[in-house]
C-alpha cells in the first residue's frame, strides 16, 4: 500500500457529485425569487463565489435583500436543488479513483460547505460511503455559507488531530477555494474542470494540477 500515509481531500458539489446543473437552475429559482433575472450555465460558472452574497450581488440582488430573506431564500434553494439533485450521479472516473485510492491506503475525506446529512445520504444512495472516513460539512441549514466558509480551519484542525503532514495532504476541488485552501495550509491542491466554474477561473486559481476526469488523478501519484 504505496499511499497509506496520504491524506486525499475532496469537495463535494461539483467534484465527487455531479450536480453542476441542478445547482445552477435552483439557482435561477433563487435569482427569481428575489425579483433577478435567471442566468444562463456559463454566467454561472464565470460568476459563481464563496460566500454565496458576492454572487447574489453580481446578479443584481443586494446583500441587505438576501439577508432580510435568508430563511426564505434558502428554503426555495434548498427544496429546489433537493428535487432536481435526487439522482445525480458521480463524475467520470471517481469510483475508479476512489477504488485506487482505497487499493493504495489513502485516507480520504469530504470537505463541504454542504450540509452533511445530506451528503451522507448522497453517500449511501451512490454505494460510496465506504471509501471516506469522515464528513466534514455543516449541521445546519445552510445559510451560513452566505457571508463565511470555515474550511480552513476545518482542515487545519482535521490535519493537526490526523497526524497528516501538509506535504502528503492533497486536496482535490472543482473551483478556487481549493487553491485557496492548500495555499493557506501548505498543501497540495487538484483542480478537476467543468464543475461549478469555468476553465478560465478554475487556470486563473492555479491549482497544482488540474484535471478533467477524477481518474486522470491516479496518474500523478
Amino acid at each position: 500500500m504505496t499511499l497509506n500515509n496520504k491524506l486525499f481531500v475532496f469537495d463535494w458539489n461539483g467534484t465527487i457529485l455531479a450536480d453542476t446543473v441542478p445547482s445552477w437552475k435552483a439557482g435561477n429559482v433563487c435569482l427569481e425569487f428575489y425579483g433577478a433575472d435567471a442566468i444562463t450555465l456559463k454566467t454561472h460558472r464565470d460568476t459563481f463565489c464563496f460566500p454565496i452574497i458576492p454572487f447574489y450581488e453580481k446578479h443584481g440582488v443586494s446583500e441587505e435583500t438576501v439577508l432580510e430573506r435568508r430563511d426564505e431564500g434558502n428554503a426555495v434553494f434548498q427544496d429546489t436543488y433537493e428535487q432536481l439533485a435526487a439522482n445525480a450521479r458521480t463524475r467520470h472516473g471517481a469510483r475508479a479513483l476512489l477504488e485506487y485510492l482505497s487499493e493504495q491506503g489513502a485516507e480520504c475525506i469530504i470537505l463541504s460547505n454542504y450540509i452533511t446529512e445530506r451528503i451522507e445520504r448522497h453517500l449511501k444512495r451512490l454505494n460510496i460511503e465506504h471509501y471516506f472516513s469522515y464528513v466534514s460539512a455543516h449541521d445546519c441549514d445552510g445559510t451560513t455559507i452566505l457571508q463565511s466558509t470555515t474550511k480552513v480551519l476545518r482542515l487545519r484542525d482535521y490535519i493537526a488531530t490526523s497526524g497528516h503532514a501538509p506535504e502528503d495532504t492533497i486536496i482535490i476541488g472543482d473551483t478556487m477555494e481549493e487553491p485557496e485552501i492548500a495555499r493557506a495550509l501548505g498543501i497540495t491542491s487538484i483542480g478537476i474542470t467543468d464543475g461549478y466554474i469555468s476553465r478560465q477561473r478554475l487556470r486563473e486559481a492555479a491549482p497544482d494540477h488540474i484535471v478533467h476526469r477524477l481518474d486522470e488523478i491516479i496518474r500523478l501519484f
